[in-house]
């Protein structure tokens, strides 16, 4: 038999379970933040930043619709300063609250300290716990839409009311919400078939989606003459780029709704998250009782959705699967988690199917050679493995803790973003009218949250975009300050270094020093002849 701690299961381990899980979080947002991603972040800064100050304007570009991702987020930096990793605070909020909601949600039998122990230790789920991203915020919109389903039946006008408004404001904060639509309806028919329809609880649903949905078309309707307006700016929001699949052949398409989903699971640490939840999920299928039928569905909506969803009503491309947009299942499938805990503590045949399923994806990990993902999924493979163990919980415990923690320094190393501003700055302060500072596009991009009160650095860094339309020498000295960052992040950007290296060159510009400043590659290229003054 299995050995278990009594007080770990009861109603009283619960308190100190999600206070150990808040504080946690509170400690990795403290301690975790890296920097910005130097990407749609820096749109939702700038945009709450301007909602508060009362310039922001809804136009053509959908993102400038998601109030939902900025308006929250600018008001903490109205509050307290406009600070990337102070204005991050907002997601900190978002993943404490729905610990908190899925933590009173659980039955009474089910150990809190799964829960805990699965939602604070994502990877990827906790590197956003720093940044302003909408994903962050629909977190705690996806967790409401179940647990509103959970008290359909004791509280049926309430729950239905909240249901939707946790649609309603998800889908303001962004579209990737859609995803849960089917999921009013599926409850619906599984509860037509039990024949435990509340009624009550069916018509607040349908009601506030009516009131809310026609007054949402009519904000657009007035502001643009067309009440679809949003659904041709997010068309058009979704053109074909390197990251579609519709324009690159058959093969591409049948990998992407194939294999590729389950790759991406894998490489992003998913999952282990998908494995553990599967007895869940059968647990709730086959049960169909609180609050097992509602996370399951809820979260096979997202997990089909993701697989086959379309990124573009025009035509059908399947969304590219970023690991950012797959968070939102993270508290679902820990949910799941928990509640078929027990299932496979006791059933052999589920421990040779979670085995077997996490070397698989040890076995592809190891074919793509990263050997710390096949590490983390074969220790959880011996984690199951020793299920008698008086030992396995702990032993769960560090296994996916220690990839958590390692993240923090390792991703800090890597940017090394305090460094980086500083070296950025102190060039540009030294730079003289006769010299030309280029950097990254994406840091140029980036400026006005990089540095906020700092338009002299702002004015003197320029893209290099911006050096490719010289037809001829402008100043005596050009210098260069790469990012190195940009070789993991934005790797695309070396043929565009590769073209300014030899646009220099064509217009007779000679390399006199090369520099390594930490992060920052320093290269200082001067006119072989000297301009005219």
């Amino acid at each position: 038999m299995s050995y278990q701690v009594p007080n770990l299961n009861s109603t009283k381990a619960r308190l100190p379970a999600v206070t150990a899980g808040i504080l946690f979080l509170l400690a990795y947002w403290c301690f975790g933040f890296d920097g910005i991603t130097f990407s749609d972040d820096v749109y939702y800064l700038l945009a709450g930043q301007k909602f508060w100050e009362g310039t922001m304007e809804v136009n053509d570009y959908h993102f400038s619709s998601r109030w939902g991702a900025y308006v929250p987020s600018g008001l903490i930096g109205f509050l307290i300063g406009f600070d990337a990793h102070k204005i991050s605070f907002i997601s900190l909020l978002s993943y404490s609250i729905s610990l908190l909601l899925l933590v009173k949600t659980l039955p009474k039998s089910a150990p809190s300290w799964v829960l805990v122990l699965w939602f604070c230790t994502q990877v990827y789920f906790l590197h956003f716990l720093t940044k302003a991203y909408p994903d962050s915020l629909l977190v705690l919109w996806t967790c409401l839409v179940p647990i509103a389903a959970v008290y359909r039946k004791s509280k049926p006008v309430i729950a239905g009311f909240v249901l939707v408004l946790a649609l309603f404001a998800g889908f303001l904060t962004k579209e990737t919400i859609v995803l849960l639509a089917p999921f009013p309806v599926l409850l619906f028919y599984f509860d037509w078939k039990k024949k435990e329809i509340k009624s009550s609880f069916y018509f607040a649903v349908l009601a506030c989606g009516i009131l809310l949905s026609s007054a949402y078309l009519s904000y657009f309707w007035i502001k643009f003459g067309d009440p679809l307006h949003r659904v041709t700016s997010i068309n058009a929001g979704h053109y074909i780029s390197e990251f579609t699949y519709a324009d690159k052949g058959l093969w591409s398409m049948v990998r992407r709704l194939s294999i590729l989903p389950i790759i991406t699971f894998v490489e992003r640490s998913y999952w282990a998250w998908i494995v553990f939840a599967l007895p869940g999920i059968a647990l709730g299928l086959k049960s169909r009782k609180t609050p097992a039928i509602e996370f399951t569905l809820a979260a096979l909506c997202l997990l089909i959705g993701f697989w086959f969803m379309t990124s573009t009503l025009d035509f059908y491309n399947p969304i590219y699967l970023n690991p950012r947009h797959l968070i939102i299942i993270v508290p679902l499938l820990c949910m799941l988690i928990v509640i078929g805990w027990n299932e496979w503590q006791i059933s052999r045949k589920w421990r040779i199917w979670i085995m077997g399923l996490l070397a698989l994806g040890a076995a592809i990990s190891l074919l793509q050679l990263d050997w710390k993902m096949a590490g983390f999924q074969l220790a959880l493979v011996a984690a199951v493995y020793s299920y008698q163990s008086k030992f396995q919980a702990f032993f769960i415990g560090i296994i996916l803790l220690a990839p958590a923690l390692l993240a923090i320094p390792y991703q800090k190393n890597l940017k090394q973003y305090p460094s980086m501003i500083e070296t950025l700055s102190s060039e540009a302060q030294l730079t003289n009218n006769q010299s030309y500072l280029l950097t990254n596009n994406f840091l140029v991009f980036s400026e006005q949250v990089l540095f906020p009160e700092d338009e002299y650095t702002q004015d003197k860094l320029h893209e290099l975009d911006s050096f490719l339309t010289w037809e001829q020498a402008k100043v005596d000295t050009v210098t260069l300050l790469l990012y190195t960052y940009y070789q993991h992040a934005y790797p695309q950007e070396q043929k565009e270094i590769d073209t300014v290296l030899s646009k220099l060159k064509e217009l007779g510009y000679k390399l006199k020093e090369e520099k390594d400043e930490g992060v920052i590659w320093k290269l200082v290229y001067i006119k072989s002849i000297p301009l005219k003054k």
